[in-house]
């Protein structure tokens, strides 16, 4: 009966954050400016990866590869956010995508439409446990409440 129980204990065991991504996240009138700045092992795995001219800058090929790779495919999950407006789920349409290499750090950043009332709800989430985001700078001109757990956040703003 302990390694039936073992058996299956053990897939929890592989549940843990590959990537760790400290965000930093700004919300203006119509629109959230996100940073997420990858830790400094996975950054240098990556810049070894993707800057194929070892120059340590990523040039808009090399940014576009990293995006295709690491960035597009979680518009599955919504990219890993989940945007709440007034009780409307919302989809997040990432625009003005950028990436660079500063301070060893790969870091990521766009912006995406905000459109809301009353309230807002916007949370990273990563059913996976792939990545793992912490909440490094916020700003807003709205009103908000701020939840964090070890691998995700929450905001919630107020008009």
């Amino acid at each position: 009966m302990r390694y039936l129980l073992l058996l299956f204990l053990a897939p929890g065991l592989y549940a843990h954050p590959h990537f760790f991504i400290s965000s930093n996240l700004k919300i203006e009138k119509n629109r959230v400016l996100s940073q997420w700045r990858f830790d400094k092992l996975n950054s240098k795995l990556l810049l070894f990866e993707f800057d194929t001219d070892k120059n340590k800058i990523l040039d808009k090929k090399e940014q576009e590869r990293f995006l295709q790779t690491h960035f597009y495919p979680l518009k599955t999950n919504n990219y890993n956010l989940f945007l709440q407006s007034d009780e409307e789920e919302l989809s997040i349409q990432p625009k003005n995508t950028k990436v660079s290499y500063q301070n060893k750090e790969i870091i990521l950043e766009f912006e995406s439409s905000l459109d809301f009332k009353i309230q807002a709800v916007f949370c990273t989430i990563d059913a996976t446990l792939y990545m793992a985001y912490t909440l490094e700078k916020f700003e807003s001109i709205y009103e908000a409440d701020i939840q964090k757990s070890q691998y995700d956040f929450c905001i919630g703003v107020t008009k």
